[in-house]
C-alpha cells in the first residue's frame, strides 16, 4: 500500500495548517446559511455536526421546505451583524494510489495537496411555505473518473438545487406535513442519508481511478444535474413517509435553468429523455435520543442509447430500461457527547439491454439481452464531542456476467467488494480534516492474484486501492 513519506506529507500538512488558521479568523457566530436562519448550532440538525447527515430536527427542517426560522431582510443588512443567505465550501485534498503505472488511475492529478472543489450555497426561507437549497460548484478536476485537470471557471456549473413548497397541519390527534419540490438530481430529496448526494460518506475522491465497480443506475446517478424532477410527499404523525416523483432530462424550457450541461437531445448529454418515475415509502420511529427508519425505494429509468456514428445520446435510439427496487434502513443515537448512526441499503436492478451491437448510454454493447445487479451498502459512524469521528463503509455488488459491460475478466463478472475506513477531526464546527482509504477485496469476481486485465496488462483488485487526505471548510 502506498502511503505518504515525510517529505511528501510536509507540504500537505503546511497546507492544512494554513487553511485551518484562516478558518479560525472568522467570527464563530457566522455559521452557514440554514444555521444563520434558524439560530441552531450545527449539531442540532447534523449528527455530531457532521454534514450532511440529518438528525430528526434536520429532517423536519427539510420536510417543512427549509422555512423554519426567520427570513433575512436583504434590504437592511448591518455589516458585522447580519449575514446574507449565502455560504461557501472549500475542499482541498491529496490522493494516494496503490498503483500509478499503466494508466490504472486514468489521468492522475498531481499528488500534491491541492484545492479540489469550491461550492457556493444560497437558499432558505422565501415565504412561510416556500424555501430553497441552491448550490453552484467549481472543481479543478473535470470528474471523479478521469480526474483531468481543468480550470475552475470552465468546470463551474449549477450543482444540487431544490425548491420546496410545504405546509403542516397539526390537530389534537394528528400531525401532517405535505409538500412538493422541483430539483435537479433524482435522489436529492432523500431525508435519511441512505443514498444519492447525501449518502453519509459525502466526501468523494476527485479521481476514483479505473476500478471496475459498477452500481445500479439509480444509485450511480449517471445523469445527475442533467435531470429535472417534480415530486410530492407527505409525513404523517412523524411515523409514515411517502414520496413519488418523475424525472427526465430537460434540454429547454423553464426547468432547464436548473440543469447543468444538458444540451439539445442528440449532443451526448441527454439520456433520460423519457419520464422516469421514483417512489419512496418509509416507517419512522423516534424515542428519546434514538431514531429508526425502515423503507422501500424504487425507480424505473428509461435511458436512450448512443448513436454509433455521432457518439451521442439519440432520442431516436432504442431505450435501455433499469428497474431498481430495494430496502433501506437507518438508526441514530444523538446525545452529546456521543453521536452514532448506521445505514444499510440493498437495491436489486433488472436491466433490459440494447441488443444487436447497439450502444447503451455508456457506449457499451451488452452481450446479454437482460442482466441483473444486486447492490449492498452499509456504514456506521461514531462521533465524540462533535469533534472526533470514525466511519466504516462497506459496498458489495453481485450480478449477471456480461463480457460486453464488464470487460476486466473473460467471464465478464461485475462482482466487487470494497471497505472504506474513514477518520476525521473537526477542530471547529466549520472545519473538517480527514483521511479515508478504499480497499478492494474483490473486483471482477477476482479476490487475489493478477486476474484482471486493464490496458493489456494484468492487475489484482488491490492495485486499484485509493486513499485521500483532505480538509473541508464550510463557512
Amino acid at each position: 500500500m502506498k502511503l505518504f513519506n515525510l517529505n511528501g506529507a510536509r507540504g500537505a500538512i503546511l497546507g492544512l495548517l494554513g487553511l485551518a488558521t484562516l478558518a479560525t479568523s472568522f467570527d464563530a457566530s457566522a455559521i452557514p446559511v440554514f444555521a444563520r436562519q434558524t439560530g441552531f448550532k450545527c449539531v442540532a440538525c447534523h449528527v455530531g455536526g457532521m454534514f450532511p447527515q440529518l438528525t430528526s430536527l434536520g429532517r423536519m427542517f427539510k420536510l417543512t421546505g427549509y422555512t423554519l426560522g426567520n427570513r433575512p431582510n436583504l434590504t437592511d443588512l448591518v455589516v458585522n451583524q447580519d449575514f446574507p443567505p449565502i455560504a461557501i465550501l472549500v475542499q482541498g485534498a491529496r490522493q494516494y494510489y496503490n498503483t500509478t503505472t499503466g494508466g490504472v488511475n486514468g489521468t492522475s492529478p498531481s499528488s500534491a495537496f491541492d484545492v479540489q472543489v469550491v461550492s457556493f450555497f444560497a437558499g432558505g426561507k422565501i415565504t412561510d411555505n416556500v424555501g430553497a437549497f441552491m448550490q453552484w460548484t467549481g472543481q479543478k478536476y473535470s470528474n471523479a473518473q478521469s480526474g483531468s485537470n481543468v480550470s475552475f471557471s470552465s468546470s463551474a456549473s449549477i450543482d444540487n438545487t431544490e425548491f420546496r413548497y410545504a405546509d403542516r397541519k397539526v390537530g389534537p390527534t394528528s400531525d401532517l406535513i405535505y409538500g412538493a419540490y422541483i430539483n435537479n438530481r433524482a435522489l436529492m430529496s432523500d431525508i435519511y442519508n441512505n443514498y444519492g448526494p447525501w449518502q453519509s460518506g459525502w466526501i468523494n475522491y476527485f479521481n476514483g481511478g479505473n476500478a471496475q465497480a459498477p452500481t445500479t443506475y439509480m444509485m450511480g446517478e449517471s445523469s445527475q444535474h442533467m435531470e429535472a424532477g417534480v415530486g410530492t410527499y407527505l409525513f404523517l404523525d412523524k411515523t409514515w413517509y411517502a414520496e413519488v416523483a418523475i424525472h427526465k432530462t430537460i434540454e429547454h424550457g423553464p426547468l432547464s435553468v436548473i440543469t447543468a450541461g444538458a444540451g439539445p437531445a442528440g449532443d451526448g448529454t441527454a439520456s433520460v429523455i423519457d419520464p422516469s418515475p421514483y417512489v419512496r415509502l418509509a416507517y419512522n420511529k423516534e424515542w428519546g435520543a434514538n431514531s429508526f427508519e425502515l423503507g422501500l425505494h424504487g425507480r424505473y429509468s428509461y435511458v436512450h442509447g448512443i448513436n454509433a456514428v455521432t457518439n451521442a445520446s439519440d432520442p431516436a435510439a432504442p431505450v435501455s430500461s433499469y428497474h431498481d427496487t430495494g430496502l433501506d434502513a437507518q438508526y441514530q443515537y444523538v446525545l452529546d457527547p456521543h453521536y452514532f448512526s448506521a445505514h444499510a441499503r440493498v437495491t436489486r436492478e433488472y436491466m433490459n439491454n440494447l441488443t444487436g451491437g447497439q450502444l447503451n448510454f455508456q457506449g457499451l454493447a451488452a452481450s446479454n439481452a437482460s442482466d441483473n445487479l444486486t447492490e449492498a451498502y452499509a456504514d456506521a459512524i461514531y462521533i465524540y464531542e462533535a469533534k472526533y469521528g470514525f466511519q466504516l463503509m462497506f459496498q458489495n455488488v453481485t450480478g449477471s456476467a456480461d463480457a460486453g459491460l464488464y470487460g476486466m475478466t473473460t467471464s465478464g463478472s461485475p462482482n466487487w467488494t470494497a471497505w472504506t475506513p474513514h477518520i476525521f477531526w473537526a477542530p471547529w464546527q466549520n472545519v473538517r480534516v480527514g483521511y479515508m482509504y478504499t480497499d478492494y477485496t474483490m473486483m471482477g469476481g477476482v479476490t487475489s492474484g493478477n486476474g484482471l486485465t486493464f490496458n493489456n496488462a494484468k492487475y489484482s483488485p488491490q492495485n486499484f486501492n485509493t486513499s485521500m487526505l483532505y480538509i473541508g471548510m464550510l463557512y
